[in-house]
C-alpha cells in the first residue's frame, strides 16, 4: 500500500503534474510532446520504457555513450532545459546557456560527478518558456496598435495582458531574472515609440536613456531645444512659479538670481502633460534681468534625477478628467518602473533641462 502511494506522489519534472506510471521524471503527455519538441523520432511500440528510450537517444545525438542511468537523467534534463533556454531567443541568456553547454559537456563515462555550475528545476524553466511565449504574442498584438486611436478598452486587455512580467519575485534566480530582465527591456522599448507617437516625446527621450544594457551606466543628459522651451512656456507651474519669483524678488530691482535667495533651488511639481510624466522632483535656479518694456529675460535650469522610486496612485496623476485613461497608464507604467528599476532595466542618472527665454512677459 505505501509503495503505491509513493507512486501516486510522482510529478512530472516538466509540467509539476501528479502521475502514476512506471516513469521516473515525466507524465506520459509531456514525454510525448518532448519527442516532438527534441526533434526525435518516438520509439517502436515494442520499446517498454520510452523515457528510458529517450534518454538514450539524447546520450547519442550528444555523442556519449554507455552512461549510467543517472548520468542519463542528468543529460536529459540539462539538454531539455537549453533547448527551451534556446528557443526563448534570449540574449540576457547567452552565459548561462553556455554555463549548461559545459556541464553537459562535462558529463562522460568517465565523469566522477555530476556539475551543476547552474541550479534549475526543470519545470520552472517550462513555466518560464511559456511565460516567454505570452509575451511574444502580447508584444505582437502591441505592435499592430495603432497608436493614436487607443481606446479605453485596448489599454484595459494591455494592462491586464502585460503586468505579469513585473514579478518581483522572479529576480532572486539568476534564469527567471535575464527572462524577465529580456521581457521588461523589450516593453519599456515599446512603450518609447509609442510616447514618441502619442505625444510623451521628452518621456520618451529621457526613458530610452535610461535603458542602457546591462552593466552600462547611462550618460546625464543635458537638454536645450524647442521641445522642452515650448513644454516649460506652455506649463501652468513653470509661469506660476517664475511670476511669484518676480514678485518676491524682482518687484524692487532689476535683475536678480536666485542663487542669492535660496540655494537649494525651487520644486516645480508638474501638474500635466509630458513635463509630469517626465521629471518627478524637479528642482529650478534662475537669473532674470527685466527689460525696459516690463518684460523679463530669463535664464536657467531645471535639474532633476531620473528614476522611479515610489509606487504611486492614480490621484497621483489624475490632472484632467477628460484624461483618465492616460492618467490611469501613467501611473501604471510609473509602478512598472519602479520594478524595472530593482531589476536593473531601468537605469538612474541626472538631467538638466536648460532654458533662455528672451521677452518673456509675465501672464
Amino acid at each position: 500500500m505505501e509503495k503505491n502511494n509513493d507512486v501516486n506522489e510522482k510529478r512530472c519534472a516538466l509540467c509539476n503534474k501528479p502521475y502514476n506510471y512506471k516513469y521516473k521524471m515525466f507524465g506520459r503527455g509531456c514525454l510525448d510532446n518532448l519527442y516532438e519538441l527534441l526533434e526525435i523520432s518516438k520509439p517502436p511500440k515494442f520499446i517498454w520504457n520510452k523515457e528510458t528510450y529517450l534518454c538514450t537517444r539524447i546520450a547519442w545525438k550528444n555523442h556519449k555513450f554507455f552512461l549510467n542511468k543517472n548520468k542519463k537523467y542528468a543529460l536529459t534534463q540539462k539538454y531539455i532545459a537549453l533547448n527551451y533556454l534556446n528557443r526563448m531567443n534570449c540574449k540576457f541568456l547567452d552565459d548561462i546557456k553556455e554555463e549548461i553547454s559545459k556541464d553537459i559537456k562535462n558529463i562522460s563515462v568517465f565523469s566522477r560527478n555530476i556539475i551543476d555550475s547552474i541550479s534549475f528545476k526543470l519545470n520552472d524553466i517550462y513555466k518560464l518558456f511559456n511565460d516567454a511565449q505570452r509575451f511574444n504574442e502580447i508584444i505582437k498584438d502591441m505592435q499592430n496598435i495603432t497608436w493614436e486611436e487607443v481606446d479605453e478598452k485596448i489599454a484595459e486587455n494591455f494592462i491586464k495582458s502585460i503586468s505579469f512580467i513585473f514579478n518581483i519575485t522572479k529576480k532572486t534566480n539568476p534564469i527567471s531574472y535575464a527572462v524577465f530582465y529580456s521581457m521588461q527591456y523589450t516593453f519599456w522599448q515599446i512603450v518609447v515609440i509609442g510616447g514618441m507617437l502619442k505625444d510623451k516625446k521628452l518621456s520618451a527621450i529621457l526613458l530610452s536613456n535610461s535603458l542602457s544594457l546591462p552593466g552600462i551606466k547611462p550618460k546625464d543628459l543635458i537638454l536645450q531645444d524647442s521641445l522642452t522651451d515650448k513644454l516649460l512656456k506652455d506649463s501652468k507651474v513653470f509661469n506660476e512659479t517664475i511670476k511669484e519669483l518676480i514678485e518676491k524678488y524682482g518687484k524692487e530691482r532689476e535683475m536678480f538670481d536666485l542663487k542669492d535667495y535660496e540655494k537649494n533651488g525651487v520644486l516645480l511639481k508638474f501638474e500635466g502633460g509630458d513635463l509630469l510624466y517626465s521629471l518627478h522632483k524637479a528642482t529650478m535656479f534662475v537669473k532674470a534681468r527685466k527689460n525696459e518694456d516690463n518684460t523679463w529675460n530669463l535664464e536657467g535650469d531645471i535639474n532633476d534625477k531620473y528614476d522611479f522610486t515610489e509606487f504611486k496612485d492614480l490621484n497621483e496623476y489624475a490632472d484632467n478628467k477628460e484624461e483618465v485613461l492616460t492618467d490611469m497608464l501613467s501611473t501604471l507604467l510609473n509602478n512598472f518602473g519602479v520594478v524595472s528599476s530593482e531589476y536593473g532595466v531601468i537605469k538612474t542618472y541626472n538631467v538638466k533641462i536648460k532654458f533662455e527665454f528672451s521677452k518673456y512677459k509675465i501672464k
